[in-house]
């Protein structure tokens, strides 16, 4: 049974990383094609339109990996069925479950590799192809800016304006801050015409300090210089907006809070965090459908039959995937519900026709 199964697990990886190479040399073959003519107008060298595309084929290939199992799967057993190896298996008495495990296990590395590559890999390397394509393609601002005008910030229980701030040394100019108790009364305003960031502390100059009590008293003070540390650091204060597939899951989860903070609906990073955890198991489900419908007839299904079978069923779960994330963002599904959703259905039908498989 060892040598069935090393057999089984060559012929398999051999079949996923052939479909996995053909997918993405179409997909960025199809890429380069559609965005040649931007970057020859916009004047961008040879040197860094490679560049852009090779930042994107980890996001590529990530997408891409979970339809490559599943072709891979359909037309591993094809080729068994063609060969008449799958009715050599069973006359030797071995069960489709047993001869379909090498299979299962290496799509569950697979997803494993898939959540690891997601959040390690690919955020850097999205992050960077936008980058390339926002200022040297569409000639935009740089995100990474390093002097920004009239910001306006809540922080916990706080609110931060600054006429101008230098990221350069982190310093500012017309700097007044708002800090409130928790039922959202004014207590305590600063103005200050500079602030600096030294050594974790927030340094004001030439400002005036006023407090307001909760009985209606006033006080007011001058100052030349008043330190104050607070919860927020100058990185805080930079506008860079991220998609969520250049940001980590940490990332995520700090921008969630901040946009809290701020008195907005995250919804959108919220699902895309759920969906970081999700997507990856999808390579596992395909799968357990790819198995058993290849293996629904008791001599298989040909190749044909597996290839359009898989591009069918790829499509239809990224229209079910697609569907669910837009409910998650608009609110109408709990953010954990459209990220799983598909998962869960899909896993059903597949687990399903897989214990029902004809020996």
């Amino acid at each position: 049974m060892r040598i069935i199964s090393h057999y089984v697990t060559r012929e398999f990886l051999k079949m996923t990383l052939l479909c996995l190479g053909v997918f993405v040399f179409i997909f960025l073959l199809a890429d380069v094609m559609a965005k040649l003519k931007d970057f020859g107008e916009a004047g961008v060298p040879a040197g860094t339109m490679v560049r852009y595309f090779l930042f994107t084929l980890p996001f590529v290939v990530k997408q891409l990996i979970p339809v490559a199992v599943l072709m891979g799967t359909q037309l591993t057993f094809g080729f068994f069925s063609k060969n008449n190896q799958l009715i050599a298996f069973k006359s030797s008495g071995i069960h489709m479950a047993r001869l379909s495990l090498p299979i299962l296990l290496l799509s569950l590395l697979a997803s494993l590799a898939l959540l690891i590559l997601g959040e390690v890999l690919v955020p850097f390397t999205q992050s960077r192809a936008l980058e390339i394509w926002r200022t040297q393609v569409k000639k935009e601002e740089p995100r990474a800016v390093l002097f920004q005008e009239k910001i306006w910030y809540k922080g916990h229980q706080a609110i931060y304006t600054f006429d101008h701030f230098d990221f350069r040394n982190y310093s500012a100019e017309g700097a007044t801050l708002y800090f409130f108790d928790e039922d959202f009364r004014l207590r305590s305003r600063l103005d200050a015409r500079a602030v600096s960031w030294r050594d974790g502390v927030w340094l004001f100059e030439n400002g005036l300090f006023q407090t307001f009590g909760t009985d209606g008293s006033y006080g007011s003070q001058p100052f030349r210089e008043k330190r104050i540390t607070l919860p927020e650091v100058p990185e805080d204060f930079r506008y860079q907006e991220k998609s969520g597939e250049e940001m980590t899951y940490q990332e995520l989860r700090k921008t969630i809070r901040k946009v809290r903070q701020e008195g907005y609906d995250p919804a959108q990073y919220v699902v895309e965090k759920h969906t970081r955890l999700s997507f990856p198991f999808v390579c596992l489900i395909m799968a357990v459908l790819g198995i058993a419908l290849a293996l629904r007839k008791e001599k298989g299904i040909g190749i044909a039959q597996g290839i359009v079978g898989s591009l069918f069923l790829a499509f239809l779960y990224w229209v079910f995937f697609g569907f669910s994330r837009s409910l998650g963002v608009s609110g109408t599904f709990p953010p954990l519900w459209a990220a799983w959703s598909t998962n869960i259905l899909f896993l059903m039908v597949g687990g399903y026709l897989f214990l029902n498989i004809r020996q």
